[in-house]
């Protein structure tokens, strides 16, 4: 937990400063040619499915491999209450340790279970950082010490492994010549009281693109030891199959969910909360954090944070408005499915829905552009609520062709805990003309990342570029000439 006064502003603005000179290029220059290399590290690996016998990185040896380690580090900590405060694919961007909501723990806990993918560690080594951990925070956690310490360890594991090995799986030259995808029982282990549908699927192959996968791709369930392995035609050959198998089709059971207590509609043999793909969303592409509560700018422009640094004074607004480029594109009609927005926005970037692209701005950062920018904390589009998604194509071209960028830090408080406070990054995108005053902010912190669009008014007729003048603080990075 900290507050702003932790925090000295003059130190802030000097890491500011620091962060407005300092560009990634050099590095990168220097590191390609090893990067390219670590990239082909492990590729091949998944091949080792070729040979029953010599599985790759199966878990029982706990042998690491750098897509699992990846996936944990990119992981943003996350306080929880309870284990219902964070599904499915929230998991692919955050870091969970149910009712842990000291984030100094999270990120202790987080190292341990880093250093026990890394070293291969087994559950009585993680049994001691769990130990000294409660004792160190004084955590009065809920449940028996050893369930806990095992569901904690084997989540966390069992996931990211099972991530790293999507990753893998979906690399185009593996998909090319291993496109099938056989589902194997007790793949990290055999349980002691077997699923019974689980054994029902041991052995089925299916495209790797089926979209029975989707929810079906393992674990499904608290301590599934089930995985997947690839195949080529010889194999599928060897198997006496001429191609793959039908997708079962689910039987739906009617279950309470216990978030709503409304009843829904489950699929029979996979636990509540586990019909996703773990590292779905992470593979895919640069996916922002849903970490924070959604704090998308409201008609009032209230940001809930405030910028705690300004650096560089910003010229009259009048100066900056007499100077302006009126925006190319026109807003969109309202009342259109809300995806048709999100699709108008990233086709600005030559991107399809559900691709993503680590894109370069005017001053030489960095950012990512995914539809994953539209989505709430609760996956629905943004775009749903009216006048969210109209400025869309303007959206985009505020950060395609903007009029500034500044770099700054906000206070974000997190509403669920009162007195907790993050410190985020930003880097914000300001376009006017006398007509439209917009802006778009991503930033960064070290509970989530994302990206924050704002507008300066949802009435057309009356922007307000007051608003847009108070989003021009910290340093200014970039200006058009």
């Amino acid at each position: 937990m900290s507050t702003i006064e932790d925090w000295s502003t003059d130190a802030v603005a000097a890491l500011v400063e620091l962060a407005a000179r300092w560009t990634p290029d050099a590095l990168a220059e220097t590191l390609s040619q090893a990067m390219e290399l670590a990239a082909w590290s492990g590729r091949d690996a998944v091949f080792l499915d070729e040979d029953d016998a010599a599985a790759f990185a199966v878990e029982s040896v706990r042998q690491p491999f750098r897509e699992q380690i990846d996936f944990l580090r990119q992981k943003r900590i996350k306080p929880t209450k309870y284990w219902l405060d964070a599904l499915k694919g929230d998991h692919d961007r955050s870091f969970v340790v149910a009712g842990v909501t000291d984030t100094a723990m999270l990120e202790e806990f987080q190292a341990a279970i880093i250093d026990a993918a890394q070293n291969g560690k087994y559950v009585d080594d993680f049994a001691k950082d769990f130990d000294r951990l409660v004792a160190k925070y004084g955590w009065d956690y809920r449940g028996e010490r050893n369930w806990r310490i095992r569901t904690i360890f084997e989540t966390n594991i069992r996931t990211s492994f099972m991530a790293g090995r999507l990753r893998q799986m979906r690399d185009p030259d593996v998909v090319k010549l291993r496109p099938y995808w056989q589902y194997l029982h007790g793949d990290s282990r055999t349980p002691r009281v077997p699923r019974k549908l689980h054994l029902d699927w041991h052995g089925l192959v299916l495209m790797w693109d089926d979209p029975w996968w989707e929810k079906h791709f393992p674990p499904n369930d608290w301590f599934c030891s089930c995985g997947v392995r690839t195949l080529s035609r010889r194999d599928l050959t060897r198997l006496g199959k001429s191609g793959p198998d039908e997708a079962p089709i689910d039987a739906l059971l009617p279950i309470l969910d216990p978030g709503t207590g409304q009843m829904i509609m489950q699929p029979a043999g996979i636990g509540y909360g586990w019909d996703y793909m773990p590292g779905d969303l992470w593979e895919r592409g640069l996916v922002p954090s849903a970490l924070l509560e959604d704090p998308a700018a409201t008609p009032s422009g209230d940001l809930r944070g405030r910028s705690i640094v300004r650096i560089d004074q910003p010229e009259p607004m009048a100066d900056l408005l007499a100077k302006a480029r009126p925006f190319k594109r026109s807003p969109m009609q309202p009342g259109l499915p809300p995806e048709d927005y999100v699709a108008e926005f990233m086709r600005a970037f030559g991107l399809d829905l559900g691709q993503a692209q680590l894109w370069q701005d005017a001053a030489g950062g960095h950012i990512t552009i995914s539809d994953q920018l539209f989505r709430s904390p609760n996956g629905r589009w943004k775009t749903e609520k009216r006048g969210h998604g109209d400025y869309a194509p303007l959206l985009a071209e505020a950060i395609l062709d903007p009029d500034e960028i500044w770099l700054g830090v906000r206070e974000v408080p997190d509403v669920r805990f009162p007195g907790v406070v993050d410190l985020m990054v930003t880097r914000r995108y300001v376009r006017v003309d006398p007509d439209t005053a917009l802006f778009s902010m991503f930033e960064i912190g070290r509970r989530g990342w994302g990206g924050v669009t704002g507008y300066a008014s949802f009435n057309r007729s009356k922007p307000d570029f007051r608003h847009i003048d108070t989003q021009r603080v910290g340093k200014l990075l970039w200006k058009r000439k």
